[in-house]
C-alpha cells in the first residue's frame, strides 16, 4: 500500500498536464501493478465522465488498486504538489517581473513538448491513420488559435461522420 502511495504521490510531483496519465501509466502499467487493457479502459471511462480527466483516471486506478480509500488518496496525491506549487507561486512571484514572465514561458514549452510526445506514443497503439491524424488535426486547430471547444467540436463530428459511413458500409 505505501509503494502505490508513494507512486501516486511521484506523478504528483514529476508530471503536469497532459503527461500525468503517461505517468500514472509508467507508474502503474509498467511497474506490473496494472494490466494495460484495464488502464486503457479507464484511460477512455475518465475521459468521458463529467469533471478532470485526471482526477477521475486517478481515482478509477486508485479503485483497482486498493479500494475506495486509495481512489479517494490517488487524486488528491496527484493534485496536491500541483496545488502547493501554484499557492506559493501566486504568493511569492509577480507575474510582471521579467524572469517570472520567462519562466512560465518555458514552462508553456514544456507542456506542449509533453503533449506532443504523449500524442507520439499513443498513436503508436492506434490502428490506421485517421485517428492519429484527427488527434493532430486537433492539436493544430488548437496551436492556430481555435478555440478549444470548436475544435473538437469540428474533429469530433468529422470522426463521428467517418465512423457512421464506415459503418454503413458494412454488409
Amino acid at each position: 500500500m505505501r509503494s502505490i502511495v508513494a507512486r501516486f504521490l511521484w506523478v504528483g510531483l514529476t508530471a503536469f498536464g497532459a503527461a500525468r496519465w503517461t505517468t500514472l501509466e509508467a507508474a502503474f502499467v509498467r511497474a506490473g501493478l496494472l494490466r494495460e487493457g484495464d488502464f486503457l479502459r479507464d484511460l477512455a471511462i475518465a475521459q468521458t465522465l463529467p469533471g478532470a480527466a485526471m482526477v477521475n483516471l486517478s481515482a478509477l486506478c486508485g479503485m483497482r488498486l486498493g479500494g475506495i480509500r486509495m481512489a479517494a488518496a490517488g487524486p488528491t496525491l496527484v493534485l496536491l504538489p500541483g496545488l502547493v506549487a501554484i499557492v506559493a507561486a501566486l504568493a511569492w512571484l509577480n507575474t510582471a517581473d521579467l524572469w517570472v514572465a520567462h519562466l512560465l514561458h518555458g514552462i508553456l514549452v514544456g507542456a506542449v513538448g509533453v503533449a506532443i510526445a504523449s500524442f507520439w506514443r499513443s498513436s503508436a497503439r492506434l490502428r490506421g491513420g485517421f485517428a492519429p491524424s484527427l488527434a493532430a488535426a486537433t492539436f493544430l486547430l488548437i496551436a492556430l488559435g481555435v478555440p478549444m471547444f470548436v475544435a473538437v467540436l469540428t474533429v469530433g463530428a468529422v470522426g463521428v461522420a467517418r465512423h457512421r459511413l464506415a459503418a454503413q458500409a458494412l454488409p
